[in-house]
């Protein structure tokens, strides 16, 4: 039970919280939001890479599950590695700005050279390890450049403003350019490679290569324009003195985080993999139909980023996660249950599935960001860093199982790539396997979300009892 005090001290904060003034000017907005529209035309390119590994390097089965296996491994050791690093540094006025100017150049030289036309041997056999073992070599390095801008980005979710009402309306539109940046990237390469004969693999080469000088250009923008553009607002005390342990060990300690990285990590093992594009290409015709009957998902973010701040400001965050998952479920299954017959009955569904997609997006990244708060007033420690990217650390470690499941769902539906078509049995598992997967996914992560029960009156008073901490420090001898 709430004590007297704490009920004053929470009203306080809950009056002080919505009269607050606007941190963040329009310049400055506009100059972080497309900083995310750029910054995710990067994970688009990376999240598409295992068509590019099936459809160019010409993987399958044992090769493409290892291949995929061996990177989300790399990913979930990496971001510990680079969490911890990023909240060692001693805070000195900015904690994330310097990585900006870091990892642009590096981050772009290798993401461009993975994608090269190399041929390291005439034997076809050979050459697909060698290329195999020059996309790994490339992508280590890559993906710590990769993780680094990234987490430096996302501690901004938290840091740019301390006005945690101002704070969810940046989230939520920056979420909106984030999906467009991907969506741009995403949407653009089936249209390019649905200009060219499937069995094109020159053709496709050359689409994926440009698509990822496109897309180094793009994250050099977005560290110029952070790095140029936006303010950090943090109130710790400026020295930090920290362990790696004591830092994994602050994190372990955020029952806020852990119950997030546990519903990650089970949607990570229960995957319904990355087959879309095949679905579109075979089933529907041409790769093309994806970007076109996708666009009906837009209005759905639109509306999805202007209602999320507004819902959260009325309900618990919690309650509108579970409600999303109910929603998705039922689109789900009215979507099994009446076919892709008709293009208009997609695009329809498209439409009524990214409302709750999106909204429980957005209060995702909201919810974790409230996290590095729960997580400071908990341990005394603001460690952004290691809560941003432990945000995917199980979920890619077990994820890397999970990120097979593409590897098993074309071989189980006996899919061939690059042929001229498939099967009537391969069609029907393309729609109907991924969507059964991703219902039983949907409800399986919602279980961690059953013990999270911080409410927004305890996320005003954690608010609270931090500015009053960091007063009593800046008057400390």
């Amino acid at each position: 039970m709430e004590t007297e005090s704490q009920a004053a001290v929470t009203r306080a904060a809950e009056e002080d919280l919505t009269q607050q003034t606007e941190f963040v000017s329009r310049k400055e907005r506009l100059a972080f939001y497309f900083a995310a529209f750029f910054r995710d035309t990067s994970y688009a390119i990376m999240s598409m890479v295992n068509y590019f590994y099936t459809d160019i390097l010409g993987l399958r089965g044992v090769k493409l599950g290892a291949l995929l296996w061996v990177e989300k491994l790399w990913d979930g050791i990496n971001d510990p590695l680079v969490g911890a690093y990023f909240d060692k540094r001693p805070y000195q006025g900015e904690k994330a700005r310097v990585f900006f100017k870091t990892t642009a150049v590096p981050f772009a030289l290798l993401l461009v050279a993975m994608f090269l036309p190399i041929r390291f041997s005439a034997s076809d056999n050979l050459n697909t390890w060698l290329r195999m073992a020059f996309v790994m070599l490339c992508y280590i390095p890559f993906e710590a450049m990769h993780t680094l801008s990234g987490t430096s980005f996302m501690s901004y979710y938290n840091s740019i403003t301390p006005n945690i009402q101002e704070r969810g309306k940046v989230i939520s539109h920056s979420r909106l350019f984030s999906t467009c940046g991907n969506s741009a990237i995403a949407g653009g390469i089936p249209i390019l490679l649905g200009l060219v004969p499937k069995e094109d693999v020159r053709s496709k080469t050359m689409i994926y290569l440009a698509t990822a000088v496109f897309v180094a250009i793009c994250f050099m923008v977005f560290n110029a324009l952070m790095y140029t553009q936006v303010k950090e607002r943090i109130s710790t005390p400026t020295q930090q003195e920290q362990t790696i342990f004591g830092i994994i060990r602050s994190m372990f300690q955020n029952k806020l985080l852990l119950l997030m990285i546990a519903s990650s990590t089970i949607s990570g093992l229960i995957s319904a993999g990355n087959t879309g594009m095949y679905f579109y290409d075979y089933n529907i015709g041409n790769t093309i139909w994806l970007p076109v009957i996708g666009i009906a998902g837009f209005p759905s973010l639109m509306l999805a980023s202007w209602l999320t701040p507004k819902l959260a400001e009325k309900a618990e965050k919690r309650n509108l996660v579970l409600l999303c998952a109910v929603a998705r479920v039922c689109c789900n299954l009215l979507y099994l249950a009446v076919g892709y017959q008709s293009k208009l009955f997609m695009a329809f569904m498209t439409f009524l599935t990214e409302i709750p997609n999106s909204i429980k997006g957005m209060l995702y990244w909201s919810m974790i960001a409230d996290s590095v708060d729960y997580g400071e007033w908990k341990t005394g420690k603001r460690n952004d860093g290691m809560i941003y990217a432990a945000e995917g650390l199980m979920s890619k470690i077990v994820g890397a199982f999970g990120a097979t499941s593409t590897a098993i769902i074309i071989w189980a539906i006996k899919f061939e790539p690059n042929a001229a078509a498939q099967t009537a049995a391969t069609l029907r598992g393309l729609f109907v396997v991924p969507k059964a997967i991703e219902i039983v996914s949907i409800l399986a992560a919602l279980v961690p979300y059953i013990f999270y029960k911080f409410t927004r009156r305890d996320h005003a008073r954690v608010i609270e009892e931090l500015k009053q901490r960091s007063m009593e420090a800046s008057v400390a001898p």
